[in-house]
This record gives C-alpha cells, structure tokens and sequence, in this order.
C-alpha cells in the first residue's frame, strides 16, 4: 500500500484523522513544523517530517497528501500582519505538496479549503453547490485568501493529479475549535443572537466531517471542490436558541452588531456578523449520509457526552 501523507496532523480534524487512518491499516506519513512532537503524539506513523524533509522525500511511495495545514483564522484578532500568517502557512504548505505531486502523477492531494469560496452575506440567500462560486458577490479578506489558496493547486492539477479541495464549513466540536468560546457567554446567561441574527451559518460536526474526508479518501473519483457542510444550514438565531437550549441557557441577549465590530475588527466582521447557506451536493449524490443534520440535536449531543 503506498503511502498516505497528513499535514496539519496535530490541528483538530487532523488528529481525528490519523487515529482514523491508523485504523484503517495505512502507512502514514506526517508532516509539520515539529516532525519530534508529533512521533510523540502518533508513535505509530511510519515517518514524521519536517516540511523540508517532505520536500525532499521520495515522491514514488506517496499515494495520497491530505493538507489541512494553515494558522488558526478565529483565535487571535487580524492585524495586517496575522493575515500574511494565515495567507502565507496556507500557501507555503499547499505548493509543498503541489511540487511533490509534480513528481509522480499518481499521487492524489486532498487539500482543505473553507466555505468563504462562496462570499459573504448578511441575509439568507439561494444555496451555493460546488458549481455556483460565479454567482458569488463583493469581496473580502477571506475569499481572497481562499481564492489564491485553491489556485495554488492547479499546477498539479495541470499535470495530471487529481485533487479534491475540502471546502469544509463552520466545525462543530466540544472540545475544540470555535464553539467552546462562543458558547462561553451563554453560560453566564449572556448568550444571544450576533447582530440581525439573520446571517446563515453553514456548520458541519466534526465527526461528520472526519468521516466525510475518509469518504472522499475511499473514493477517488471524488474530486475537485467538495463541500463538507451539513444539510441543515441555520440563521445564527436558530443557532443561539439551539446552544442555548443544548446548555440549559437563556439566548435572549443579543451581541449588537456594533460591539462585535469594534471588539473583532475584520474578524468578527467576516465570521460572525456575515454568513453563507452552502449545499453538500456532490458529497449527497456520492452517496455519503451526514450523521448530523439539525443543529439543535447536534448541539444536544455534543454538549450532553
């Protein structure tokens, strides 16, 4: 069996995932700034790389790289600066693995991506599937960095390889991510909806997007973009009422869309205050069944473990 690279093994989806592979019998290769940190984490993996080490390693044993390699977008604010971090992790990483591809046109990269593909609005809107990003409209930060990000793999693309890019939505995770801080006001009966509470919010569990990638890695006619988002798109005011009720909290007070700017800046411009309703049409008509469908049971059984 050739062998299956996974950078960003050590994120929140990426640790899920290598337990997962492992489980499956595959030779893992991992790749990351600490290649000592994570032969720690996963003794089990075959090799640990540093990303130079990957440069330079033999691209004929590879099978398939899952790079979901990039700084954090939610956990500090956005100076000038922390956006070239975010912008430069994403892009560094994903032409190391479009070089390696280059090498051997077999391999097949699976390369995270985010839902920002699609814009950012403030109302709820028509569904966008994978072929809908031309209808999108304005610009902002993050479809900018995503856009260079995608385009970043078409050269192996250009060559041969196939590649499927994960545009994964809001994640959903107790222990991890972004709900465990917004959940946070809520417990001190603080919690409510953000601005209008009109913004749709296209979320996915994480267990359902760990097995959503194994799909796509099981079938590799899966390819191009993906959405990985769960059916059951929501308002961030049905989202408020669901977590509040999942933490046995009120949600009757609202975060005035003016604080959220003057506190968050660009970030909570983007990622709060504005949304986008996106459909898993290809990962539906594969055949893949989302285990977590509404938001309000989603949120019960993640809070309830």
């Amino acid at each position: 069996m050739k062998k299956v690279v996974v950078c960003g093994a050590s994120g929140l989806v990426g640790t899920r995932l290598v337990q997962l592979l492992h489980e499956k019998s595959c030779p893992l290769v991992l790749v990351g700034r600490t290649p000592q940190r994570l032969k720690q984490k996963f003794p089990f993996a075959a090799d640990c790389y540093s990303w130079e080490e990957f440069s330079a390693s033999p691209a004929q044993e590879l099978g398939v790289i899952i790079n979901l390699s990039g700084a954090s977008v939610g956990e500090q604010s956005w100076s000038d600066a922390y956006k070239q971090v975010m912008t430069d992790s994403r892009l560094n990483a994903t032409k190391i693995c479009v070089e390696v591809c280059k090498q051997n046109p077999d391999i097949r990269l699976i390369n995270a991506s985010a839902v920002s593909a699609y814009g950012f609005y403030d109302h709820d809107h028509e569904a966008f599937s994978e072929a809908d990003r031309d209808r999108r409209t304005g610009t902002c930060f993050l479809q900018e960095m995503i856009d260079q990000w995608e385009q970043a793999t078409e050269p192996a693309v250009e060559v041969g390889n196939r590649v499927a890019l994960l545009r994964i939505g809001f994640v959903l995770d107790g222990d991890g991510g972004a709900l465990p801080t917004m959940a946070a006001p809520f417990r001190y009966f603080l919690g409510g909806k953000s601005g209008t509470g009109k913004q749709i919010m296209s979320w996915v569990s994480l267990r359902d997007l760990v097995a959503a990638i194994e799909f796509i890695f099981d079938h590799p006619d899966l390819n191009g973009p993906i959405n990985i988002v769960s059916p059951g798109a929501c308002s961030n005011r049905v989202f408020a009422q669901s977590l509040g009720k999942a933490l046995g909290r009120p949600s009757f007070v609202p975060a005035p869309a003016f604080l959220i700017k003057a506190l968050m800046g660009q970030l909570g411009q983007e990622l709060v205050l504005t949304g986008q309703r996106v459909s898993p049409r290809k990962l539906l008509e594969a055949g893949f069944v989302f285990q977590d469908q509404d938001i309000e049971q989603c949120l019960r059984e993640i809070y309830s473990r």
